[in-house]
């Protein structure tokens, strides 16, 4: 039961085609989202909210490093494109970037490597040493490749005993890394009670009401199908106890 409690957000790690061109516009910048919606299967990388609906898709390509640090190479620079809904990509992530600086050495080395943009699979060095030079002055998870500390990857979960987005317990962090990702999740208001998400309720609801499908998509936010995939193959009776729960402790938090 403990496994289940708690939701462990997946990583988005685009499987790039070596044969194909990715970039921000025109077709290359077709090919990259529809690579990215593949990699989200089609939620936010950021709130992990739906972004397509009755096959309309709504995401934005969104720069981990804003493009304007360096628009000659980051505004096409593959690995630093990412998919998020418009709140996140216009307004949580952007805030607060206006006071993060670059030296003029970092952006000229970034301006002298030989980018090979389109073609490019992984974060090159230069890559690199920008984006840790960028995570120092902002905590947040930037994807579609993550942040990592060395073998620890930044991970974040969805604790359904206390109906909150925290730090995964599957990695043991340093006090400073732990207070990287809760900035994170503060960032994205992933807990805040005006932008939380209510989809786990409204699963629950159908659950309560006599509903067995366990439709992965059919709700709004990437963690309902966490838990689907948790609880496909337990008896229908012990997931309705499981949303019983839930919902009781949705009650008692005020947060339904």
């Amino acid at each position: 039961m403990s496994n289940i409690m708690k939701l462990q957000i997946p990583l988005f790690l685009p499987g790039y085609d070596k044969n194909r061109k990715y970039g921000y516009t025109g077709k290359k910048g077709e090919n990259l989202l529809d690579l990215l919606y593949q990699t989200s299967k089609g939620y936010c990388m950021y709130c992990y909210s739906k972004i397509e609906v009755d096959s309309k898709r709504f995401g934005h390509l969104e720069h981990a490093i804003e493009k304007s640090h360096c628009e000659q190479i980051l505004k096409d620079c593959v690995p630093n494109i990412g998919l998020a809904c418009p709140k996140c990509n216009q307004s949580f992530k952007t805030k607060g970037d206006d006071k993060v600086t670059f030296s003029k050495d970092q952006i000229d080395e970034l301006r002298s490597c030989n980018c090979r943009k389109e073609k490019c699979q992984k974060e090159c060095k230069v890559y690199k040493e920008l984006k840790y030079a960028y995570i120092k002055q902002r905590s947040i998870i930037l994807q579609p490749m993550g942040v990592n500390s060395g073998a620890k990857e930044y991970r974040i979960q969805y604790n359904l005993y206390s109906l909150k987005f925290e730090p995964s317990s599957l990695v043991q962090y340093s006090h400073e890394e732990f207070k990287f990702i809760e900035e994170h999740i503060k960032q994205f208001k992933l807990n805040d009670s005006k932008y939380r998400t209510k989809e786990l309720f409204r699963f629950c609801e159908d659950i309560l009401n006599g509903d067995k499908s366990l439709r992965i998509g059919k709700y709004n936010n990437m963690i309902v199908d966490l838990l689907i995939d948790q609880i496909k193959g337990m008896a229908f009776r012990d997931i309705e106890q499981l949303c019983e729960m839930i919902h009781t402790i949705g009650k008692m938090k005020k947060v339904i």
